[in-house]
């Protein structure tokens, strides 16, 4: 269906502050997992098979505390984690590692030796707890990799305000302006920037857009100087979809795809071809419906759109469109072998047919038992036979939940994570380890045990060639 609504064409409510803010970047210890496990080649539906590469997963640990991960790569190869303790007052009486920097215990960190140490760079001065942004109940950072510049947009929700920082120097200096003040129930938030099509010369090269939940319908806004101002456009309402969306993206020609979920049961992908003045909700067909949560959409170069999505049976399933969304094959579960369970299912996208998805999984019959961060590789996704190479990135002797996950939210993991492929090819995920030592014996849960962690594959096929 489309919807149009008259759109104001007046920047929102003054800019409040636009201050440069230096940053001193304090250095985290992370540590390292390498397994000695293998990833597990193997078709849709679980059935393993013998291929002549492998993949080996390996885990790094941020020390810090973490809640809905996203991360994002800069040209350079360096991996950008925003991070939060999900403490909105204070931490006391916790360990150090939930005493994070910063109001609302959030931070950007950075590694640029492939997750061995981490760098606490964000807005404000770390070290001493100073911060531009009040406080994070959602953090989320998008790192928009540009011909000259890489720009990395870091966002907090205060429950009445979304505020935003970004850098042109990898964190070591942000521009920090309130974004959306007078905007409660505000979640869900997704950053993303394509080439414009409506408007006819941005002053930041791209149009940025963000995008959240207002309950009953999603809003969306749009920035043509690269997120000093933001212009508002017409919000996305479907009587048969809730308000919640997941993150979105766009194509090369600057086409909008936004996951949305609710819609009759259905995963679906809201469309917008004029810089999101008008859209187009669009179902999967043949989906077993959903067990909660966001759908996950990734288009690649030639405008090939994939779905993922976990359905009604709790299976990581996904879907293609080649031809924009008019239709799609028949969706496929891409679940390791032995996985019964999943959530928080996510994919980004490399070279046409070449995916990489990372989700919540566990191997036990019943939903309360321990369960692991797992990452997949698929290639020749296009064909009617892809490869896809699975491993859980944290050694199930030390699972990352304990007592369920989901359906939708899973504990204090929260409601995502995130996936993205490196500059080199290899895929790396974000997670959080809500289940550490103690947890691990008893099953028991605390906000000491919530830490994040980022995952990759070593070996294994490149996801961008």
């Amino acid at each position: 269906m489309k919807s149009r609504l008259k759109s104001r064409r007046s920047p929102l409510a003054a800019v409040l502050a636009i201050a440069l803010v230096g940053t001193v970047a304090t250095t985290l210890g992370g540590s390292a997992s390498a397994a000695e496990r293998t990833a597990t080649s193997h078709r849709a539906g679980g059935k393993a098979i013998a291929t002549k590469t492998s993949a080996k997963p390996q885990m790094f640990r941020l020390n810090h505390g973490a809640g809905e991960p996203t991360i994002g790569f800069t040209r350079d190869g360096k991996l950008f984690y925003t991070a939060s303790s999900g403490c909105v007052t204070s931490c006391a009486g916790q360990p150090q590692m939930a005493e994070t920097v910063g109001p609302g215990g959030r931070a950007i960190l950075v590694t640029a030796d492939q997750g061995k140490s981490w760098q606490d760079v964000s807005p404000g001065v770390p070290a001493a707890g100073l911060s531009p942004h009040a406080l994070s109940l959602d953090p989320y950072i998008y790192v928009d990799r540009n011909a000259d510049t890489d720009r990395i947009f870091d966002i907090d929700l205060n429950a009445a305000c979304a505020e935003l920082s970004f850098s042109d120097d990898q964190g070591k200096t942000w521009i920090t302006n309130p974004l959306a003040c007078g905007e409660p129930v505000n979640d869900h938030q997704t950053l993303f920037s394509g080439v414009p099509t409506e408007s006819p010369s941005p002053l930041y090269g791209k149009v940025l857009y963000y995008c959240f939940n207002k309950l009953a319908y999603t809003k969306c806004t749009k920035s043509l100087d690269g997120g000093l101002t933001f212009i508002p456009t017409t919000g996305l309402e479907n009587p048969e979809c809730s308000g919640l969306n997941g993150h979105g993206v766009t194509d090369k020609k600057g086409v909008i795809y936004l996951p949305y979920t609710g819609c009759s049961a259905a995963p679906s992908v809201a469309i917008s071809a004029d810089e999101a003045d008008t859209w187009k909700i669009v179902k999967v067909p043949g989906a077993r419906g959903e067990s909660g949560g966001d759908p996950s959409v990734a288009v690649d170069k030639n405008g090939n759109i994939y779905v993922v999505y976990v359905d009604s049976e709790r299976q990581t399933m996904l879907s293609v469109s080649k031809n924009g969304g008019k239709s799609w094959s028949k969706p496929i579960n891409v679940g390791a072998p032995g996985v019964t369970m999943t959530n928080l299912a996510t994919v980004t996208v490399g070279a046409p047919g070449k995916i990489a998805i990372a989700y919540y999984g566990t191997t036990s019959e019943e939903k309360n038992g321990f369960w692991n961060g797992y990452l997949t590789s698929g290639i020749d996704v296009l064909g009617s036979r892809p490869t896809f190479y699975s491993a859980s990135i944290n050694n199930p002797k030390n699972p990352l939940k304990a007592k369920g996950c989901g359906p939708g939210r899973c504990g204090r993991v929260l409601d995502f994570i995130d996936v993205e492929i490196s500059p080199s090819g290899q895929p790396w995920a974000a997670y959080v380890d809500a289940c550490r030592e103690t947890c691990e014996k008893t099953g028991v849960e605390s906000y000491a045990d919530n830490e994040g962690v980022a995952g990759t594959l070593v070996g294994g096929p490149r996801l961008n060639k």
